[in-house]
């Protein structure tokens, strides 16, 4: 089991996966994951990662309205931590570079 899907079967704020989608081939793996969180949330997770190469976006949502994103696309370059960086509502601000552990720790903060 990739380590993404197994911290959120673990997690307590994860209410359901929805929808996984996987490609790996030695050190490249892609992972799509939707999951539905305790209190109604939608949680999106993408990862890309090859030799030299982390992508990754988390994405939550309330109903069609953004909570928050954090990702790593190579946009927003007057951000001081680019590409780091994290939406919420309309702001951009900065992010230090994040993992699945790094989200679901931040995530259960903001519910509880």
């Amino acid at each position: 089991m990739h380590r993404t899907v197994k911290i959120l079967k673990e997690s307590g704020i994860v209410e359901s996966i929805l929808y996984i989608d996987s490609d790996a081939f030695g050190e490249y793996y892609k992972l799509k994951i939707e999951a539905r969180l305790v209190n109604g949330w939608g949680l999106h997770i993408w990862e890309h990662t090859a030799p030299q190469l982390r992508r990754y976006a988390y994405h939550v949502l309330k109903g069609s309205e953004l909570v928050i994103r954090w990702d790593n696309a190579p946009h927003h370059r007057q951000i001081k931590t680019f590409p780091h960086h994290k939406h919420i509502k309309d702001a951009i601000l900065e992010s230090k570079e994040v993992t699945i552990e790094n989200v679901m720790e931040e995530l259960e903060r903001m519910i509880k």
